[in-house]
């Protein structure tokens, strides 16, 4: 909890890019029914609505970048060089997305070079619909984003803004040359801070690396320490940093978390943690959904003890569905739906308008 600055110390200081450059990454998600997901993160340590709203608006583009770090996240942009090992992987042995034509690559690099930045639109826009829409362009411009050549620190509405690295990135940043080694063990380290107490697939999933070899890597750190948790895998480790200090959680704590926060994004440690597995609904007919499109686990205390999902429109906020894991908590689970339709600048009515 304290690594992750929830119910605890006052550690981020609560802004934006401190809290940001605590996480290591933010995952980002275009669902949108109380905050950005990314906007709920910043919400949940203490960052102003106001605060989160502009970072969500792109508004300092000297603080992040956006990448392949946990899933599609915000990074901090001293952290460029560590991916490197990303892209170089992507630029010598593909990626799992479709096949990249490569004159649409030098049609886009050779528009990005001249304007400075492209959108999706500006080359020339997708066809299809839904999930189906795409062009070559697009996925031109996605692979010259994965490798590096190109890189976006800002958005126009949901639209990413293609720049080149090289006009964009300060110049420190993209000479500094990492080897594979070096970047894993760098991420790893950040990883571990942050989850205090972690598998090895836990760690790996914080920035989805390669287990085997952050197993490797765990076994070689010095200030890495194997220990034995209850029910938990043999490969769990903290960081001697964590085996040091006591820290108290604020039991009176009661905060809606976004189900892509990053204190319960790998959903087997969340089971381990807090003896729940909450999966978001959003992809499920209505008529299957437990709780809600947009269920947001609620943390009390040290304790995951329900969700609640809300539905928001037009300064309205009504709660679609909720659960407790026992009726006394059901009062905090309220707490929480009024804190998510506060944080949505919405008024919680007790019947859908």
């Amino acid at each position: 909890m304290h690594a992750q600055g929830l119910h605890g110390p006052d550690t981020f200081r609560h802004t934006p890019a401190e809290v940001l450059d605590a996480l290591g990454c933010i995952q980002i998600d275009t669902i949108n029914v109380v905050r950005r997901s990314h906007e709920l993160v910043m919400l949940a340590r203490g960052v102003s609505s106001e605060a989160a709203r502009a970072f969500a608006s792109h508004q300092d583009k000297a603080t992040f970048f956006e990448y392949w770090s946990h899933a599609a996240a915000f990074t901090p942009i001293g952290l460029w060089p560590l991916f490197a090992f990303r892209r170089r992987r992507i630029a010598t042995r593909g990626w799992q997305g479709p096949d990249v034509d490569q004159q649409a690559c030098a049609d886009v690099r050779t528009t990005a070079f001249e304007r400075g930045q492209v959108t999706i639109s500006d080359l020339g826009g997708m066809t299809g619909a839904g999930w189906d829409r795409s062009s070559p362009h697009k996925w031109a411009a996605e692979w010259l984003w994965a490798i590096g050549e190109l890189v976006c620190v800002r958005r126009q509405g949901w639209k990413r803004v293609y720049e080149p690295a090289e006009q964009t990135l300060p110049e420190h940043l993209r000479m500094t040359d990492l080897d594979d080694g070096t970047c894993l063990q760098r991420l790893i380290q950040i990883a571990l801070r942050n989850l205090a107490v972690a598998t090895t697939e836990d760690v790996a999933d914080y920035f989805r690396l390669p287990a085997p070899q952050v197993l490797m890597h765990l076994e070689q750190m010095p200030e890495v320490q194997r220990v034995s948790v209850d029910g938990w895998p043999d490969d769990t480790w903290a960081h001697s940093n964590v085996l040091e200090h006591q820290r108290d959680v604020d039991e009176a704590r009661i905060t809606p978390l976004s189900p892509f926060d990053s204190l319960i994004w790998t959903r087997p440690r969340m089971r381990r943690l807090f003896g729940v597995e909450y999966l978001l609904e959003a992809y499920k007919p209505a008529a299957k959904r437990e709780c809600g499109y947009f269920g947001m686990p609620v943390l009390a205390g040290d304790r995951l003890i329900g969700r609640v999902a809300l539905r928001t429109n037009r300064k309205k906020a009504v709660i679609e569905g909720s659960q407790s894991i026992a009726p006394s908590w059901t009062p905090a689970v309220d707490t929480a739906a009024e804190t998510a339709a506060a944080w949505a600048d919405a008024t919680l009515t007790p019947e859908p308008s």
